[in-house]
């Protein structure tokens, strides 16, 4: 009964806190505003990923059609890419198909894009319901540990400004979580055991649609699920494996999930095997001018087999990458967020009680910050935070939580758990209620501009929020700083609800 109210309360609050924070403006937005000031820091359409996104989007619910006509394809440019005499953006296909029936039911209303991006922060409360169960149902953790996870992860960290917009990480969190959780359940070997493993495959297949990287971020959940379905029986002569039909039967749901992802490329791009972040770039043919070409279409062919994904990342990358992501002053983890050092600790005090769960798990940790470490951008752009690296963000919690159910219960270690999510969740919340175009700090000096937190204090202070619900109904009885700090209050309640008073009533949970 605990647990259901816990989740009931998990749903309602994020809920109401994305609600609050939620970026948009009211109305249809058509592509031909979009480029009207809506791509200025703050608008709901700052960065490529949200225009490129939206785009597909709006050509989905509009014409039916996923390529972009020529106004479409100024509005992404120059994140976009050429095929055939068509445009397509570089960004994969799986979140804009996912979103466009969250676009048709606000459209009626007047609000196409606040619903399109609500899309993103219903999935994120999802996440954060199957983050409770991992922490709960297979760590065993306490109720207390459990929804202090749940509040670092939501509010407690960057992360909270990609849930409120339309990125792909947090459908990625969810897939990954819930795949994982998914394994568990299919290792016990119920009834429902096969709709689990169905769902595994339907999640792999999925998360590869939105962002082609997870197709390696996601690799430890499937190795763990090929465990959970090998079986050892010894007799006095031999060892035997078997491997559980379940395992192969239910991939057809990978089967049928990457086949359309297939014809959708081979339709749109010419091949089964050419992704969207493949095509060559418009920017590169306008500035070459090969239009004027008379064998302009073998020169595009040519340099298409020339792009790869692979050319992305490379080893000699990875101790700077590592660097940008974790300590460095534009886009450290550490710097942004930093309660999430106690995940260390988390890591420490498990080392003896170490499992396949939890190898699992430190296992996502390392693939995600290898991955993203050896990434040619490892900025992500203009971002705010390191946001390649919310999969972690994610996850990283749960070790944290395990710290927290491991000590005595102190209060000096719970005021160190207090002052590091307030300082970590009024970054949060900053990036939130203002904006994620944030410079590397190569390009701040170079432009002259502030490179993390620091702009967006700026922005705060003179009231400049891409919230959706701030501009519409509050900007003009409240100052953003007041807003800010109203919902800040909440924030502050609630951990000091899960840090200092649950603990004390619900010892034995």
């Amino acid at each position: 009964m605990k647990d259901i109210f816990a989740t009931m309360l998990i749903i309602v609050i994020a809920s109401f806190l994305y609600a609050l924070t939620i970026r948009g403006i009211y109305g249809n937005v058509p592509g031909s505003i979009i480029k009207n000031n809506l791509d200025q820091a703050g608008q709901p359409f700052e960065l490529s990923p949200e225009r490129g996104r939206y785009a597909h989007v709006l050509a989905l619910g509009e014409r039916g059609t996923y390529e972009l006509g020529p106004q479409l394809a100024e509005v992404v440019y120059p994140d976009v890419g050429y095929y055939n005499g068509k445009f397509y953006s570089f960004f994969a296909p799986g979140i804009s198909y996912l979103a466009m029936p969250f676009y048709r039911l606000g459209r009626p209303y007047n609000l196409a894009q606040v619903s399109t991006f609500a899309f993103v922060s219903v999935v994120s409360v999802l996440a954060l319901v199957v983050l409770f169960k991992i922490a709960r149902e297979i760590l065993g953790l306490s109720l207390a540990a459990s929804l202090l996870a749940v509040l670092i992860f939501a509010f407690g960290s960057p992360a909270w400004s990609y849930a409120i917009t339309l990125y792909q990480h947090h459908v990625t969190v969810f897939l990954i979580l819930s795949s994982f959780y998914a394994v568990w359940r299919y290792k016990q070997r119920g009834a429902s055991s096969w709709a689990w493993g169905f769902w595994v495959w339907l999640a792999y297949g999925v998360a590869i649609a939105i962002d082609y990287p997870n197709a390696l971020l996601m690799l430890p959940v499937m190795v763990y699920f090929l465990l959970a379905s090998l079986s050892i029986r010894r007799t006095p002569t031999k060892i035997a494996v078997f491997l559980r039909p379940a395992i192969i039967i239910t991939s057809l749901a990978f089967i049928v999930v990457t086949g359309l992802h297939f014809e959708h490329n081979a339709y749109f791009f010419g091949k089964w095997s050419n992704l969207s972040s493949t095509l060559v770039g418009y920017k590169t043919i306008k500035e070459k001018q090969l239009m004027n070409e008379p064998n302009f279409a073998s020169t595009v062919q040519n340099l298409q087999e020339k792009k790869s994904v692979a050319i992305f990342f490379t080893e000699e990358a990875l101790p700077f990458g590592f660097y940008t992501l974790t300590f460095s002053p534009d886009r450290g983890l550490f710097l942004y967020a930093p309660i999430f050092l106690l995940a260390l600790a988390g890591m420490y005090s498990m080392r003896k009680s170490l499992n396949l769960e939890y190898s699992i798990l430190l296992t996502l940790v390392g693939v995600n910050f290898l991955l993203y470490s050896s990434w040619g951008d490892p900025w992500g752009g203009w971002a705010y935070g390191p946001r390649y690296l919310i999969p972690s963000m994610a996850i990283l919690p749960l070790f944290i939580a395990v710290w927290f159910s491991s000590w005595r219960h102190t209060i000096w270690e719970k005021l160190g758990v207090f002052a590091l999510f307030l300082y970590s969740s009024a970054v949060g919340l900053l990036g939130a209620l203002t904006s994620n175009a944030v410079p590397p700090k190569i390009e701040g000096d170079y432009l002259h501009i502030k490179f993390n937190f620091f702009r967006n204090l700026d922005f705060l202070f003179d009231n400049h929020s891409g919230s959706f619900m701030y501009n519409t109904f509050f900007s003009h009885s409240l100052s953003l700083t007041n807003y800010f700090f109203i919902i800040y209050s909440f924030i502050v309640f609630f951990a000091i609800m899960i840090i200092f008073v649950f603990p004390l009533i619900n010892h034995e949970s």
